[in-house]
């Protein structure tokens, strides 16, 4: 497997000189090193160019005519090692707060995964040197993009991370709407919703000795708000997206059911109970169509509406039912409640929520794609 590591650079003249060794004194000899420097003023690539004729066809520059954000210069670099075939790429940084000596266990991992992601938020991850303000940023950080991403990855932020060239091309480099630190969220959120194999290894960060931080408070407000357009970017609706759209259907199930009946019995006196059952088909039809369209139209991709379908949403939607009355009976049985309205609203949410597990794992399962 060939392996090239992308540092980005930005007047990092400090740092890069030292850095560099000490990567090429861990790494085989079947791991190279491309810095992308975004012609910095204070002469880094200069040093870089120097540095190359020490380690001839390993290190390379790749010099960009201005500084067009973090995102841009990862991906030149990407691009850059996808042309020359190589079969990973390991995002590193160039002021030493990423350690050397995790990148062996690291590509050691990328062999059998897609994606290998060096987390300082799992057991036994960590930051060192930061003020408590930027650890709570941080953290909150790629907690804030679980949250709206719906993905488990515990450290979505960091930019210690590895992509096999499977995971790039699934990610698709030409779609990435970042410009910023945003990136890190961008690639690891298309490669979990690509069905990418995603492994995290702990790592210790270590804040930037010499140097400034690229990082201001604009690329932080920037980021609170690019996360939702990374989510409508990519199309793909999380779980919970799945069941806000399954309880619209379901309310407006309710109207269409609500409507027939009072323009059945109330305006033209049929009895109760069959227009009832009537009811609970028609209502249930229209919210079978408008799920299988509509909430779990990525789970199913282009299958077609059925019968059997059919009927498992309706048996679903009656154990629903069940549930639904079962709870409020219990309740209000059982409990001292100031408005029965009260258990009617909890039967209906648990109701709500068998309905929609059955739904998603039986009547609409997730198909292979």
């Amino acid at each position: 497997m060939r392996v090239l590591i992308i540092i980005i650079t930005y007047n990092e003249i400090e740092n890069i000189g030292k850095l560099i060794p000490e990567v090429f004194n861990i790494i085989s000899h079947n791991v190279d090193i491309l810095v992308v420097d975004d012609s910095s003023p204070d002469g880094t690539g200069k040093v870089v160019e120097n540095l190359s004729s020490e380690y001839p066809n390993r290190l390379f520059l790749y010099t960009r005519p201005v500084k067009e954000g973090t995102a841009a210069a990862y991906t030149a670099g990407f691009k850059w090692g996808l042309s020359r075939d190589y079969d990973a790429f390991l995002q590193f940084d160039g002021d030493f707060s990423h350690n050397p000596i995790y990148i062996p266990k690291m590509l050691e991992e990328i062999k059998t995964h897609d994606v290998v992601i060096g987390s300082r938020y799992i057991k036994g991850g960590g930051i060192e040197d930061w003020t408590l303000s930027r650890k709570i940023i941080s953290r909150w950080g790629s907690v804030y993009s679980q949250i709206v991403l719906s993905c488990p990855i515990k450290d979505f932020t960091g930019g210690f991370n590895i992509f096999n060239r499977s995971a790039l091309e699934k990610i698709g480099l030409d779609g990435i709407i970042s410009k910023s630190y945003s990136l890190q969220v961008e690639l690891k959120y298309k490669a979990f919703c690509s069905g990418c194999s995603i492994k995290e290894v702990p790592i210790i960060f270590t804040d930037r000795k010499h140097g400034t931080s690229k990082i201001s408070n604009n690329t932080l407000i920037e980021a609170l708000f690019i996360m939702w357009k990374i989510k409508k970017n990519v199309g793909i609706d999380s779980g919970f997206d799945q069941f806000l759209k399954f309880a619209l259907t379901g309310g407006l199930g309710t109207i269409t059911n609500l409507l027939i009946f009072f323009l059945c019995v109330d305006i033209f006196n049929f009895k109760p109970i069959p227009i009832s059952i009537l009811c609970f088909f028609i209502a249930g039809t229209q919210n079978y169509i408008i799920n299988h369209k509509w909430s779990f139209k990525q789970n199913i991709l282009s299958e077609s509406l059925s019968f059997k379908k059919w009927g498992l949403f309706l048996c679903g939607s009656l154990l629903g039912y069940i549930i639904n009355i079962s709870i409020m009976q219990l309740m209000i049985l059982h409990l001292e409640l100031p408005i029965k309205t009260i258990a009617q609203a909890c039967g209906i949410l648990g109701g709500l929520i068998i309905n929609f597990i059955i739904s998603k794992l039986i009547v609409f399962r997730k198909k292979k794609k």
